[in-house]
């Protein structure tokens, strides 16, 4: 018997018995992955072997982990000034950044 299934039987009875339905299958998960994470972090500031360990990891993976190319911003162009022909003021271009956010949040590269 599947979760989806257990959780629909046991809707059915407390729905017959009058009680209060039970939380949907997956309802707590993400809760109980924060209090896990955090859990573990206490864990590291107790334990001097873990925090030990963690920055001793850290330092290798940064190690091995192989160097970004450094991108310099170009430099800005002179700002255009305006002639007398031209009724409105000409606005420099604006420059945009490397990294922009995409709709998860996370950085994506154009």
């Amino acid at each position: 018997m599947s979760a989806n299934q257990q959780y629909l039987l046991d809707l059915y009875r407390t729905s017959q018995l009058g009680e209060a339905p039970p939380p949907a299958p997956g309802t707590g998960d993400r809760q109980a992955v924060r209090e896990l994470r955090t859990w573990r972090a206490f864990l590291a500031v107790v334990d001097e072997h873990v925090a030990t360990r963690r920055a001793r990891w850290t330092r290798w993976t940064t190690a091995l982990r192989p160097a970004r190319p450094v991108r310099h911003a170009a430099a800005a162009p002179a700002p255009v000034r305006p002639s007398a022909a031209q009724s409105a003021p000409v606005q420099p271009l604006q420059e945009r950044p490397y990294r922009v956010a995409n709709g998860c949040g996370s950085p994506c590269e154009r």
